[in-house]
């Protein structure tokens, strides 16, 4: 895209376990509905789809049967059999993912490049910046962010299309890192389409 560094967006966890029923959904359940993360992500991933960006898939899968990953991942989505391979847990929620979506593989840990081919897919695209969406904010989101900043990434947090425990805590995470909202994002997509 013209007038723009080659940009990612990178969708952290939107998997049923966060936004359908489950224990973890629980967590997040009212900063999710009152933000309309879903609604808005799925609106951006349209979008962003259109204009040719590359969407990256970051989920979190737990598989008994790859001992070596399955070891390394921390306690608290073991302990709670969260993402649980070949189960709904695991499945992206619906309007999410798209074929054409570039998919992230072996993570072992609550920041997306701990194990996972996801700074492989960076190098590889010539990724300079990158949106971040997904769950949780303060958690998975940051910790990511965090780590990839450090490596000299433009990094930017797309505040409500993503969630986490309460308001507070969503303010803090957003206070520490550059922040835009999705019909922000999606109106410089338009323009920058438009040049």
């Amino acid at each position: 895209m013209t007038g723009m560094p080659k940009t990612a967006i990178l969708v952290v966890e939107f998997q049923r376990t966060w936004t359908e029923r489950s224990f973890f959904h629980r967590l997040i359940r009212k900063q999710y509905v009152s933000r309309n993360v879903h609604e808005n992500t799925r609106r951006l991933l349209e979008v962003a789809r259109k204009r040719g960006l590359t969407v990256i898939q970051s989920p979190f899968v737990l598989d008994r049967n790859d001992r070596v990953t399955y070891r390394q991942i921390p306690l608290p989505p073991k302990l709670f059999r969260q993402f649980t391979a070949n189960t709904w847990r695991a499945e992206y929620t619906e309007g999410i993912f798209h074929e054409s979506d570039i998919e992230v593989r072996g993570r072992t840990g609550f920041d997306n490049t701990r194990g996972s081919n996801l700074r492989a897919i960076l190098q590889e695209r010539g990724i300079e910046r990158i949106y971040f969406t997904g769950f949780t904010t303060d958690q998975c989101v940051a910790r990511t962010m965090d780590t990839l900043l450090a490596e000299g990434y433009e990094c930017i947090l797309v505040s409500d299309c993503t969630a986490t425990r309460n308001a507070r805590i969503q303010r803090k995470t957003e206070a520490r890192h550059r922040c835009i909202r999705a019909d922000e994002l999606i109106g410089e997509l338009e323009r920058a389409a438009e040049r």
